[in-house]
């Protein structure tokens, strides 16, 4: 999901949202997950998808809010797709 991550980021660098990423490969990232889960008080998502596969919260930072998840299955132009519907594009 790296470059989909980074490439979204850059390309929604002006819109007021982080990529939160949730990775389940090894007990560092777990623990570094379990941390994200706590900071954006997504507790409850975050423990209904551990330990599957890893996702990435869409999060409007203004609002403190989750737009939507994402996944590595998705593509960059369906990642854009869904980030421009969350956004109300």
């Amino acid at each position: 999901m790296g470059p989909i991550v980074a490439e979204c980021a850059k390309d929604y660098a002006d819109k007021s949202i982080a990529f939160v990423t949730f990775d389940f490969t090894d007990d560092e990232t777990k623990k570094a997950a379990a941390a994200a889960a706590k900071k954006y008080q997504v507790e409850e998502l975050f423990n209904k998808r551990a330990p599957g596969t890893g996702f990435v919260l869409l999060y409007d930072t203004a609002n403190k809010r989750v737009l939507t998840t994402l996944s590595a299955r998705n593509n960059s132009e369906e990642w854009h797709a869904a980030i421009d519907t969350a956004l109300g594009g």
